[in-house]
């Protein structure tokens, strides 16, 4: 009898979570999903881009943007391989992940961007002017809050490093976790795109406590954060720029 009990247990829990991965598995979850599109300026409308990307911020778009069901939008900017390139991130409640781009896409606001945009190559085969990067890793962490400061880093992703890379961010380590939660950091989500024969991988989070707390709990020790950092790092190769491993992106528009 138990092992009919088990077998039946066993079978409920494959058709509920469906997915073998956990990210199939959170996709299937119904949970919010976070977002990172990717495009290039074309050769001088850089400030013409930052200048548009400012207004689909404003509360003038915001209510487009809530009919596609995208909400906390924020945009960033890094020059990658000598070229201005701009990131969107929101998060999105709608029912398919894949859609995400589309869905901002047919926004009239973000649609007025096209003409300033040049698109990453899989775009341009997708039909879209932006590229929605690869999520990779989420940590819920902290608690949100209505005024978290929004940021957003980048590195490059050594290839020969990728799968190892993948393996530590599918089974994120518990102090890991812990350690985002403690330090006031919410929603940090790892995106990762392919720039010809380079990898980059960017993030953006949240931090949701004070600068003081901050400082405070990261001076703390933390073996196990520690010996996590010291696997994922020899994953990264550092950009010219970088402190440390990653280097900041800078803020170009947040949700007012």
């Amino acid at each position: 009898m138990r092992h009919v009990v088990l077998s039946l247990a066993l079978a409920f829990a494959a058709f509920t979570a469906c997915g073998f991965s956990a990210y199939e598995n959170y996709l299937l979850s119904g949970r919010q999903t976070h977002v990172m599109l990717f495009a290039a300026a074309r050769d001088g409308q850089s400030e013409a881009l930052r200048s548009a990307l400012k207004t689909l911020a404003g509360a003038q778009a915001a209510n487009a943007f809530d009919q596609v069901k995208i909400s906390n939008l924020s945009s960033f900017s890094k020059k990658l391989q000598d070229k201005p390139c701009f990131m969107v991130y929101f998060d999105y409640d709608g029912t398919n992940y894949l859609e995400a781009v589309k869905a901002f896409e047919s926004v009239p606001h973000a649609r007025e961007l096209r003409p300033l945009l040049a698109p990453h190559p899989r775009a341009e085969r997708q039909g879209t002017a932006w590229l929605q990067m690869e999520w990779i890793n989420f940590i819920q962490g902290a608690k949100p809050s209505l005024t978290p400061k929004r940021s957003a880093m980048a590195t490059r992703l050594k290839p020969e490093k990728e799968s190892e890379y993948r393996l530590l961010h599918q089974s994120t380590w518990p102090g890991t976790v812990d350690r985002m939660t403690r330090m006031e950091y919410h929603d940090f989500s790892i995106f990762l795109i392919d720039l010809g024969e380079e990898l980059y991988e960017m993030f953006y989070v949240e931090f949701v406590g004070t600068d003081a707390g901050k400082d405070k709990m990261g001076s703390r020790a933390d073996p196990a954060y520690e010996r996590w950092v010291k696997q994922t790092d020899a994953c990264q190769n550092p950009l010219p720029d970088a402190d440390g491993i990653w280097s900041k992106m800078d803020k170009v528009s947040e949700k007012e």
